[in-house]
């Protein structure tokens, strides 16, 4: 055993990743396990620190070569290798969709930047249907890389500081204490920007907040903290600082029992699991014998917690893996899975993460030990442009379009998009190849989504800019409403705009509906920004006073807010609330424009299309789905409304579905870009099909005995409608 070393140190890793692995894998009521990151946040600040002034206090300063060069021997290996083998993994058993998606992530992983990809993939709306990353544990070692590019450097100025007083203080023969002395007063201050920002920044963008550095710098700061206390810590009472090792011990549980994924997070909630660990650090320096430590030390807990680093690397990305390939894992499956991890990590600690760190090679040449920073950037990208490659061979080739004329059973003055699809349906059910050159691409689909320009509403709470598009200098005025479902007819509606001489206005929040009605937030609670922007939206036309407004959305699935705040997550009350909203709002609008028209949601769908058209044994029949039915349900809620109103509504469902089935590839389009929203190129090829809809053409006059879609008519249309 090394001397100083701390055995209770080690069982508190274990216990760390413990909490984590159960959390991820659903096992037992420790859905607050998240919190074994920031446990392991503590124990890596503490460490690290304690290392750092023992050199300084040993040698008066700080190798920042010798730092990294130890940095890199531990971290990178295991972490290298366990990228490669994901990317592998990736590619062999999942879609093409989601292995590009994993090498993406192994790029920004390779570099340490893991965490603002995640914190982008997660704030971005789009990205709500999309599986967890293999690697999205990573972000967890980008955070604490990040911390140690600056840290280091602060102690390595603490030196020369020292030094210098050293020089000027007659007598004064060590650096040490005073390097560890000095570290104490900023390491308060950032501990209490930190976590001041940490708490503000998670109710405002608690996604963002999750993977930040800056939000998490307390934690790792408060570990050093405690290093650079320890001279001190260590002279408390036994018996003192047993019990605040077992107060420590206890606020981890707590935590680990009583938070989930609802819990907003880091904030506030951090304090509890953060000030524990570091209870458990200083507590630990010497204390009685009847404290948590002799526990932690045990041989079981010791070995666990030399294996943790591998155990971390290992659990996540075979749990998503395996979950995604094949099938969802119930409770004991992931136990057992979880089990069979702890061997490979036993086995990537002792032949991968010790032969490396003790080689010989690296023996007093610190150099060759940062050298490995750049080994590693030489041997994984190549690999990711060469898996990249493969991924893109697997989904060359294909047949020809699906046309009508081959399929169709076209009647007269039939809707020739509603015949496309059902010539779709039935190429699939035939067992018609996939179309080559689909449009947009399936590795493209997932970012074939409407540019809105500097009018991300979304992204705005205040000072929103309206964006004028189509005919800036057109005489009429089109303005639409709504969220990500309405938005997915920009490219039809800019067209016709431009074409018919309309200025458009796409006010466009996404998860925002265009119905009166507050949608339930991801993390808990009424969105009011989402009640604040359709306030601002009904201001907006009442200004403009359109000749057009175009109304579109679909129910957010997670719920609505009642008046009183309380969350409504049933579909019937939530399909009520949907209508009633509409009839709101179309009775604040109908004033201030000559038109209201709601354009109906298409049928959501069951298979995700992207990673079913990506599959290696893809075909359209596999690739053909149901209808989601709870969407049908949503979608005649707004019917209802429009046709209670008077308004015209615009039956989309034919466009996509025929009987009950929808296709993924319509001609040599993909329809829908996830299971719920329609692609961007589809929505343009559909651009002609609205127009014969919502005629916004000033030229149209309407044929002998149909209404003419005029103020206070409904130009009605049967296509689709049940």
């Amino acid at each position: 055993m090394r001397p100083g070393f701390r055995q209770d140190i080690q069982g508190l890793r274990a216990l760390a990743v413990v909490l984590v692995i159960l959390d991820h894998a659903d096992i037992g009521p420790f859905h607050g396990g998240f919190i074994g990151v920031d446990v392991f946040f503590v124990i890596s600040g503490f460490l690290i620190t304690g290392l750092l002034v023992s050199e300084a206090e040993r040698t008066g300063r700080a190798s920042l070569l010798g730092f990294y060069a130890r940095r890199a021997r531990r971290i990178l290996p295991a972490a290298t290798l366990v990228i490669v083998v994901t990317v592998v993994a990736s590619i062999l058993f999942l879609s093409a969709v989601e292995a590009t998606g994993v090498i993406q992530d192994a790029l920004w992983a390779t570099f340490f930047l893991a965490n603002f990809k995640f914190a982008s993939d997660g704030t971005d709306y789009f990205q709500n249907d999309t599986p967890p990353s293999p690697l999205q544990h990573y972000w967890s070692l980008s955070v604490e890389e990040q911390f140690y590019l600056v840290w280091p450097l602060l102690v390595l100025l603490l030196c020369v500081y020292a030094g210098w007083r050293a020089r000027r203080s007659v007598g004064q023969r060590s650096l040490g204490p005073r390097v560890r002395d000095l570290g104490v007063s900023p390491l308060v201050v950032i501990v209490g920007i930190s976590f001041a920002f940490s708490v503000s920044y998670s109710t405002t963008d608690p996604v963002a907040a999750y993977f930040s550095p800056f939000t998490r710098a307390w934690e790792l700061a408060l570990g050093a903290l405690v290093a650079c206390l320890s001279t001190r810590l260590i002279l408390v009472k036994r018996s003192v600082q047993a019990m605040i090792s077992w107060a420590g011990l206890i606020a981890v549980f707590a935590a680990a029992l009583l938070y989930n994924g609802t819990t907003v997070f880091p904030g506030y909630a951090a304090a509890l699991p953060v000030v524990g660990t570091a209870a458990l650090l200083a507590g630990g320096m010497h204390a009685a014998g009847w404290g948590p430590q002799r526990l932690l030390s045990i041989r079981p807990m010791r070995a666990m917690g030399d294996w943790s680093y591998s155990l971390y690397l290992w659990h996540w990305p075979v749990l998503i893996i395996v979950a995604e390939a094949w099938h969802p894992l119930t409770a004991w499956q992931a136990a057992v899975l979880m089990l069979l991890v702890v061997p490979l990590s036993a086995l990537s600690y002792h032949y991968v993460e010790n032969p490396v760190r003790r080689a010989r090679i690296f023996k007093g040449r610190k150099l060759r030990g940062v050298l490995l920073y750049p080994a590693v950037v030489l041997l994984t990208l190549p690999m990711l442009a060469a898996a990249n490659t493969v991924v893109k061979d697997e989904l060359d080739g294909g047949g020809p379009p699906i046309t009508v004329s081959e399929f169709g059973q076209t009647q007269p003055q039939q809707d020739q998009v509603a015949a496309l699809v059902q010539a779709s349906v039935k190429a699939a059910q035939d067992g018609y190849e996939i179309p080559a050159g689909l449009k947009p691409s399936v590795l493209d689909l997932g970012t074939d989504i409407p540019d809105l320009g500097k009018c991300q509403y979304f992204e705005i709470n205040s000072d929103r800019p309206l964006c004028p598009r189509g005919d800036t200098d057109g005489d009429r005025t089109l303005v639409l409403i709504g969220d990500s479902h309405a938005r997915q007819w920009v490219p039809a509606l800019d067209e016709l705009a431009k074409r018919y001489g309309y200025t458009a206005y796409f006010l466009i929040r996404e998860g925002c509906p265009s119905s009166d009605v507050t949608p339930w937030m991801v993390n808990g609670g009424p969105s009011t920004d989402c009640e604040a922007f359709q306030d601002w939206a009904r201001e907006q036309v009442e200004e403009l006073q359109p000749d057009v407004v175009l109304l579109g959305s679909e129910a957010n699935r997670r719920g609505f807010a009642t008046d009183d705040g309380d969350h409504v997550d049933d579909t019937d009350e939530m399909a009520t609330m949907y209508r009633e909203g509409m009839e709101r709002e179309i009775d604040y609008l109908a004033p201030h424009t000559q038109r209201v028209i709601v354009i109906g949601d298409p049928p959501a769908v069951v298979t995700h299309p992207g990673r079913c058209l990506s599959e290696r044994d893809a075909t359209l029949a596999k690739c053909l789905s149901q209808e989601d039915k709870v969407s049908l349900v949503f979608i005649d809620s707004l019917r209802q409304a429009a046709a209670a109103k008077g308004v015209q509504f615009v039956e989309t469902a034919a466009w996509f579905c025929a009987d009950g089935l929808c296709p993924s590839v319509v001609g040599d389009y993909i329809a829908h870009r996830d299971r719920t929203h329609i692609s961007q190129s589809y929505a343009g090829f559909l651009t002609d099909e609205l127009e014969a809809q919502i005629h916004l053409d000033p030229a149209y006059v309407a044929p002998t005995g149909q209404p003419s879609p005029s103020p206070g008519t409904v130009a009605a249309n049967s296509t689709g409608t049940p």
